[in-house]
């Protein structure tokens, strides 16, 4: 941030070479584990999520100093056996996602060559990784607590493309390969109790795809200006509820038809989706598809424990959706309409294996209640959706849809198998869930003719 003040005190006009930048990354972190024991924890590296801010300093036409921070996550995730409790009892493997983050402070130039309206782009970047990691230590019989911090060197190179705007502002589109050049952390497998202990092999590397936005602040006067900035307002306002493809990202809770209100840990009546969605308005008629995420259950009413949940999985579809509306007042402030809709069922994931209680039966330990995974195919399945929908306007260039929908006709999902010890017999039978229920959803749909705006 130094070094870009002192840049700008020699520029009269600075405020006109910065730009503001934010970042989205989907990510993968290259880490592994050492020492792996038996059995097996199974390491395995989840898609992480990275977050940044930037600012650019224009030096030229093509040459751009940046600034950036950066907050990276590093999800994994692990099985714990019983055989590597050493200080509490677990019943059976648990699956267990897990994760560690730390920040990236780095300074980069970026080189731009014009291609058209658009510039395609290569920054190389020199910075550094920090992370705190928590411990303890006993020092003359006294137990102190703190924080050890790590610093390692970092670079990284990313490659992409910049779409400008006509408002000056511009996307960013890019790969980027990130790599640290030191350990960031000790020992997570600490409970382990084995040795040697196992270890995450951790630098801060990871390979991602880079979204970001950029806002350039250049300096703006005169009334010709803000007369094209309301014609522009005008014109996004109007474009985001007429024709033509937009994006939409949604959120619902789903209720439950088959609640049983229960103290047991993990029942709900509600159960969370997500969807991303890209549609076509044409008059009163939109189509979409995307993809969206459902959570249900699967639970079971134990001889032995009562209402138990086994499963929260998760079921992964392809939606088809059309919508019909009618704008309602006047200067397009009200829009109301119905809505049916089709999913096509991919798969379904988070099946654990889980158990509930032991009991010794011929000198060996028995879970009384235990559940696995069917190897059941559940994708090619469809359920359907009917509802309706109330938009809004939400600023100049989106609208804010509230959805009111009913799911119907879903198939079965989270299929398991349970084996109970009942009176010292063995009783086996299987237990699903569904997706059907009342949804709430809210989403915000952006008109991709307004970004570009």
């Amino acid at each position: 941030m130094s070094m870009l003040l002192w840049m700008c005190s020699f520029q009269t006009n600075a405020q006109s070479r910065i730009n503001l930048e934010m970042y989205l990354v989907p990510q993968q972190h290259h880490q592994s584990l050492l020492n792996n024991p038996s059995p097996s924890v199974d390491f395995v590296t989840r898609t992480g999520l990275n977050l940044g801010l930037g600012l650019s300093y224009n030096i030229n036409r093509d040459w751009q100093l940046v600034l950036q921070s950066w907050h990276v996550s590093s999800p994994f995730r692990f099985t714990q056996h019983p055989e590597h409790s050493g200080f509490a009892f677990i019943p059976g493997p648990q699956r267990i996602n897990w994760g560690f983050s730390y920040s990236n402070f780095s300074l980069g130039l970026r080189r731009t060559w014009e291609m058209g309206e658009n510039d395609l782009y290569a920054q190389p970047s020199i910075g550094v990784n920090l992370s705190r990691e928590y411990g303890f230590n006993v020092q003359d019989s006294v137990l102190n607590f703190g924080f050890t911090t790590n610093v390692v060197p970092s670079a990284s190179l990313e490659i992409g493309m910049k779409f400008n705007t006509p408002g000056n502002n511009y996307f960013l589109v890019g790969l980027r390969h990130h790599q640290g050049f030191g350990r960031l952390d000790g020992s997570i497998f600490t409970w382990t109790g084995v040795s040697p202990q196992p270890q995450v092999q951790r630098r801060g590397s990871y390979t991602g795809l880079v979204l970001g936005y950029g806002i350039d602040f250049r300096t703006r006067k005169g009334e010709d200006w803000r007369v094209t900035k309301m014609e522009r307002k005008t014109e996004k306002r109007v474009a985001a509820w007429g024709d033509g493809t937009y994006v939409m990202f949604t959120t619902l809770q789903r209720f439950q038809p088959d609640f049983v209100q229960s103290n047991a840990s993990g029942m709900n009546r509600l159960r969370p989706a997500s969807q991303i969605l890209f549609g076509y308005t044409s008059g009163q008629w939109s189509f979409e598809t995307g993809y969206s995420s459902w959570m249900s259950q699967t639970k079971v009413n134990s001889q032995n424990f009562g209402w138990v949940s086994l499963n929260d999985p998760r079921t992964r579809a392809i939606p088809l959706r059309a919508r019909y509306h009618l704008d309602v007042g006047q200067n397009n402030r009200l829009r109301v309409g119905v809505s049916a809709a089709t999913f096509v069922t991919l798969n379904t994931v988070r099946m654990d294996e889980t158990h509930r209680g032991a009991i010794m039966l011929n000198d060996e330990r028995v879970p009384v209640l235990k559940s696995s995974p069917t190897d059941q195919n559940s994708g090619g399945r469809l359920f359907y959706q009917g509802g309706a929908f109330i938009d809004i306007p939400f600023f100049n260039s989106s609208i804010l849809s509230f959805n009111f929908s009913q799911n119907f006709g879903s198939p079965e999902v989270g299929v398991v198998n349970v084996q109970e010890i009942v009176n010292g017999e063995r009783v086996d039978y299987m237990k699903s869930g569904n997706l059907n229920g009342f949804n709430i959803e809210v989403g915000l749909k952006l008109p991709i003719s307004t970004l570009v705006r």
